[in-house]
């Protein structure tokens, strides 16, 4: 099986892209999907079932704006805490999310399994990105909205300010009646071009990703159509081979060697991309 990289949901891929991918390619489900998607599969590591996986995610967000400046609540907002969940910060989320769940507050227990930390704190990031990536998609259907509605306006400001111009009897317009059609269209004009910021439409933290796809899917062959990634990989020497890169996850991940605290990343990635030609081809 070969899972995409590194989006989670299939509506966020432009349509080639989406139908191009090979048969098989599944998406990794965090515990959010429908059970019965066909495009997505829960991997046998997420430490989180679907009941539990949503209960940590909203407890984490609830967690996340407590302590967040209220003007990054929103996918920026998302997106930072995404980036910067650190094993440190992973820990004291995920510690405050065990304390709400189980109710168990002030008691504490064995030390945890690094490992099983690992792929809680992995699972954990991928329930942020699937927010993240519902948020971003819910984004583009206000912008097809919004861009919808303002054609419509700009269509109907400039048929009317036809219709005044040519007048019951072909009279001419007054110079007041032609100055304000004339400033109602270029109003319809500028909002038919006006869409939301670009800034909504920001990249993932695909490293910080792919360390979550090496912990909780380990050995499962990436795909990706992102070009952005292929050339950061080129550009840090990760060894290519026919358009894909194959080396262990930390290397992918950007990092100098293997962390001694945690060996899992050593496990070998293999991460094809689609539709692009490789090296020296």
């Amino acid at each position: 099986m070969t899972l995409y990289f590194p989006h989670l949901h299939p509506d966020l891929l432009p349509d080639p892209e989406r139908q191009a991918l090979p048969e098989g390619v599944r998406f990794l489900d965090p515990g959010l999907a429908r059970p019965d998607s066909p495009a997505h599969v829960l991997p046998s590591a997420a430490p989180f079932d679907r009941r539990l996986a949503k209960a940590i995610l909203a407890d984490t967000l609830r967690f996340g704006e407590s302590v967040a400046d209220p003007r990054d609540i929103a996918v920026h907002g998302l997106m930072q805490q995404a980036q910067i969940l650190s094993p440190e910060s992973g820990r004291l989320v995920l510690s405050e999310v065990e304390r709400s769940i189980s109710g168990a507050e002030g008691q504490s227990g064995p030390a945890a399994d690094p490992e099983l930390e690992a792929r809680r704190q992995a699972q954990t990031l991928l329930l942020l990105a699937w927010n993240l990536e519902e948020r971003m998609l819910d984004l583009r259907q206000i912008d097809a909205g919004l861009r919808d509605s303002w054609t419509r306006l700009g269509q109907s400001v400039g048929s009317a300010e036809e219709a005044a111009s040519a007048g019951p009897s072909g009279a001419e317009e007054t110079e007041d009646g032609e100055e304000a059609d004339g400033d109602a269209l270029a109003v319809g004009a500028m909002l038919s071009g006006l869409g939301l910021p670009e800034a909504y439409a920001e990249a993932l933290p695909w490293r910080r990703i792919l360390e979550a796809f090496a912990v909780l899917a380990p050995g499962e062959p990436l795909l990706t159509a992102d070009a952005a990634i292929a050339s950061a990989l080129r550009e840090a020497g990760v060894p290519e081979s026919r358009g894909a890169f194959e080396a262990p996850a930390w290397r992918l991940a950007g990092l100098d060697r293997c962390p001694a605290a945690r060996p899992w990343l050593d496990t070998p990635v293999r991460l094809a991309c689609l539709g692009l030609a490789p090296e020296g081809a």
